[in-house]
């Protein structure tokens, strides 16, 4: 099935740090938890192949009744998957965006990325006045955390913005947490001819904390975007000629909506900006994909295999460029000329993907819960959200349980009989887990606005992995998250893993990396 050319989608239902733990390689994750709210979007066309992964019969049989009442058609459940695999040929991979992560390797190994380590990047710092580093990771993550004197720059943006900040032979480093987003952002600079000597920083803020160096904390830097247009249009006439050189297309949107419309085939369709601009005003239809991100993480984003992705920007530059990588990966990848389409209009919530509404369940604010903890009240707050982002800043006395566990780990509180009021990072799994335990009979509410509304109100918030209703397994925790004294010896075992994955994959069906 992997290798007849149709559209398949394998998917890991377990949690994702068990699906961490060992997976195929192309098998995405979307645990059983997360189904109802992403199955949709993420496989689109009811007349997909789906083969479901979990090591619980139980459970599969719940994802298979949930996907055919949606109209699904075509489900497997894949049999023996622990003791059959390495048997079949098909190998058990451990990590996370392992395909991803896998062609960057493939790709440093093939063009030689001209790589710094950090002694090497210290001493450009002391003695490179014109020296440019850039961080091509999320904003989000590099507010975390940065190498010092180090500006944002997500990998899609590069090709855009950096041929604007540097005078010509420049010295341009870029980095990520680890390797594969300084690898590929390095070498999209280089491809675009980009007139500056460009590195990607070998083992990025990890190397450099190995080294024991501090990084900073809370920045805030974003490289400029260009502003002139000749500069603009450089990069855009660079961007479109690796699209041409890898086979891609320019395609109108009269043929978007042929492609969409084809009930044989599934065309996934995103806007690869950044998340602010997507939320400025996005075409009808797009989702969100900073190109950096899509390409670091294509199992997440296109799960179908042998799908098309069509991308698309304003400034025909992030979205050549991530196709030109796209391409290279395996993915029938085009871009949409901005100009053939529609007015941008302010994103809505895409409610329609979810493959069935919840139970309605009444809401409380945070005003009100705040008196009802403060007065002693019979409430209960469940945390159902990411168990990292519980153990980084949580609701006082919230209790966690992954939604996956529900209604079980509810037996384990303290004191049954009260109502509980769910809450996570986002409104929809709280809603979700809330009308999970309502239909097993306990008394909830849900928090309006989540966690993030409590944040936002001021008041005050808990940290550390306490009160646990179920195991941590609902995410991968990357070396950052571990626990301190661990830290170090993780950093070491995900930069081998990691430069190990090419010589991993050879050969594992299915796999058509094509470098430039």
């Amino acid at each position: 099935m992997l290798l007849d050319g149709g559209e398949i989608a394998v998917l890991d239902i377990r949690d994702e740090g068990l699906h961490t733990e060992g997976h195929l390689l192309l098998a995405a994750s979307l645990p059983l938890s997360r189904l109802a709210l992403d199955g949709g979007w993420r496989v689109p066309r009811r007349s997909t192949r789906i083969v479901l992964v979990d090591d619980a019969p139980e459970h599969i049989a719940r994802a298979a009744a949930l996907l055919a009442q949606a109209g699904y058609t075509q489900l497997f459940a894949l049999d023996g998957f622990h003791t059959h695999c390495e048997a079949a040929g098909l190998g058990v991979f451990s990590g996370k965006y392992v395909p991803s992560k896998a062609f960057g390797e493939v790709v440093e190994t093939q063009k030689h990325t001209p790589q710094l380590d950090t002694a090497a990047l210290q001493a450009l710092q002391a003695n490179t006045p014109e020296l440019l580093v850039v961080d091509s990771r999320t904003p989000q993550e590099f507010q975390q955390f940065s190498l010092p004197g180090a500006q944002s720059c997500p990998g899609a943006e590069l090709v855009l913005r950096v041929p604007a900040a540097v005078e010509p032979n420049a010295v341009v480093l870029v980095n990520c947490a680890g390797r594969t987003r300084s690898i590929i952002g390095a070498q999209s600079l280089i491809n675009a001819g980009v007139n500056a000597r460009v590195y990607a920083v070998e083992n990025g803020t990890m190397g450099w904390h190995l080294q024991g160096l501090a990084l900073d904390q809370g920045q805030t830097r974003m490289l400029a975007r260009a502003q002139d247009p000749a500069q603009i249009a450089r990069s855009r006439q660079a961007a479109l000629a690796l699209l041409e050189r890898t086979g891609g297309q320019l395609i109108d949107w009269a043929r978007l909506q042929a492609l969409k419309s084809d009930a044989d085939s599934t065309t996934y369709f995103y806007d690869v900006r950044l998340k602010d601009d997507y939320l400025q005003g996005a075409l009808p239809g797009a989702r969100n994909a900073p190109g950096g991100e899509l390409v670091q993480s294509t199992d997440y984003f296109a799960p179908v295999r042998h799908a098309r992705i069509v991308v698309v920007d304003t400034d025909l530059v992030q979205a050549p460029m991530t196709a030109h990588w796209l391409r290279q990966m395996g993915w029938q990848a085009d871009v949409l000329d901005p100009a053939t389409a529609p007015a941008l209009r302010p994103p809505q919530a895409d409610h329609a993907a979810w493959l069935h509404a919840p139970a309605p369940v009444e809401t409380v604010t945070v005003q009100w819960l705040e008196a009802a903890l403060r007065d002693g009240l019979a409430v209960t707050v469940v945390d159902c959200g990411s168990s990292i982002d519980h153990r980084h800043g949580h609701i006082p006395g919230a209790w966690f349980s992954t939604r996956s566990a529900l209604p079980d780990s509810l037996t384990a509180l303290p004191h049954p009989g009260t109502t509980l009021v769910f809450t996570a990072g986002d409104e929809a799994s709280a809603h979700f887990a809330a009308a999970d335990a309502q239909a097993a009979g306990h008394a909830v509410r849900r928090l309006a606005g989540g966690t993030a509304a409590w944040r936002e109100q001021g008041l005050a918030l808990e940290t550390g992995a306490s009160r646990l209703l179920s195991p941590s397994t609902d995410v991968w925790y990357s070396p950052y998250e571990v626990e301190p004294e661990q830290r170090e010896a993780a950093m070491h075992a995900y930069i081998t893993w990691e430069t190990g994955l090419t010589q991993r994959i050879a050969g594992e069906p299915g796999v058509h990396f094509n470098v430039l």
